[in-house]
């Protein structure tokens, strides 16, 4: 066992000797009235719910809206009562903000996040390897208005995140961490690739009859040129064959899903396309796929995840980005060898891959192609 788990296991054993039931401590925090009520309402299924974890029912970290959430959500959707709402619709939420481990704020805050299985194992919303649980992302941020630090918990982006705003409540257990809104139910890669910012890509992939397949297969990563790299990328497209974007969007999808915890700086991770691979690097916290910014990472999918790129990855990599940002070095050269995997793509590559997402031939040739405030409108389409 990892000494930072021992420990965060040992202090919660200690502080857990004497601690009180779920919702015996939800009933003492004056900021989560509305949700006590809520699961006062639900009888039995909520308890049911937190029974049905392991192991051996004792090991559990729960998200829980504060009243401010709640009640924006009542008020923008004339609701007078969270009873209203029929516990079966209700079931899908609550089971994605139940964590299947104890995860305190310190383990959020470390470098680089964490990504954490839940409850959610619905099928209409996590299609995964294993047929595992949905998972959410939580990770420390700087708001650079009030330039607070803050844990944020990523969940489908429709919603956006939500923040940890009363940290490591301990009950019987495990632990509470009070957020100021709903985690969102994550939908298909292709949905969440396009309210990204990767609508474009999306066209390419409904017009090659590739969007089934995108969707339906458990536990990918997908990668999501922006509709602006698609825009500078569009005179070489136009000329491109069927078999020729399919396999640049083969290139451009993994078979696994990676999140940036699984990810390390020079990391090379094989793609669809076969014989072809993508080299991973980090630079200041920015993470770029074979030279190539990522402008967003974590997006949560039913089936994966998703990264809104700056640019079309090329299919061969000479181990040198350009950093998105200032820093003391303006490139970087990689120790990384290049990638000897070979595309089916048209095009030869340039003699450099920059971050800003500039496109080549060849990088072309590869691309084509209820309650939680943040998960009301997905909450009102059950309906």
């Amino acid at each position: 066992m990892h000494t930072k788990s021992f420990l965060t296991s040992a202090l919660l054993a200690a502080s857990t000797v004497n601690a009180q039931s779920f919702l015996e401590v939800v009933q003492k925090q004056p900021e989560l009235s509305l949700f006590s009520a809520i699961v006062s309402s639900l009888n039995d299924t909520f308890t049911d719910l937190l029974k049905s974890i392991g192991p051996d029912d004792a090991s559990r970290t729960i998200l829980v809206p504060n009243d401010q959430a709640i009640q924006s959500f009542m008020i923008n959707n004339n609701i007078k009562s969270p009873a209203d709402v029929p516990a079966e619709k209700v079931i899908p939420f609550l089971s994605y903000h139940v964590l299947v481990n104890n995860i305190s704020s310190a383990q959020f805050a470390s470098p680089g996040g964490a990504v954490v299985e839940t409850k959610l194992q619905d099928e209409q919303y996590a299609l995964l390897a294993n047929n595992s649980g949905q998972v959410v992302f939580g990770t420390r941020r700087t708001n650079e208005e009030k330039k607070e630090a803050a844990i944020e918990i990523k969940s489908g982006v429709e919603g956006g995140a939500v923040q940890i705003v009363k940290q490591d409540v301990t009950f019987n257990q495990g632990f509470i961490h009070v957020v100021d809104g709903f985690l969102t139910l994550p939908t298909n890669c292709s949905k969440t690739i396009q309210h990204q910012g990767a609508e474009r890509l999306v066209t390419y992939i409904k017009r090659l009859g590739l969007l089934d397949t995108l969707d339906s297969f458990p536990g990918a990563t997908c990668f999501a040129p922006s509709d602006a790299a698609i825009e500078r990328a569009l005179p070489v497209l136009m000329n491109m064959t069927d078999a020729q974007l399919i396999d640049a969007i083969k290139f451009h999808t993994l078979l696994e899903a990676y999140y940036t915890p699984d990810l390390k700086d020079g990391q090379v991770i094989e793609t669809s396309l076969a014989g072809a691979s993508i080299t991973v690097n980090i630079l200041d916290g920015d993470y770029y796929f074979n030279g190539v910014l990522a402008k967003t990472t974590n997006d949560i999918a039913r089936n994966g995840v998703a990264y809104l790129l700056d640019g079309i990855m090329p299919t061969e990599f000479n181990g040198t980005i350009t950093p998105s940002k200032p820093s003391t070095t303006s490139a970087r050269s990689t120790s990384t060898a290049p990638p000897t995997g070979t595309s089916t793509g048209a095009g030869t590559t340039t003699s450099e891959a920059s971050a800003t997402g500039t496109p080549n031939a060849a990088a072309v040739a590869t691309a084509g192609g209820s309650m939680f405030m943040a998960g009301v409108l997905a909450l009102l389409a059950l309906f």
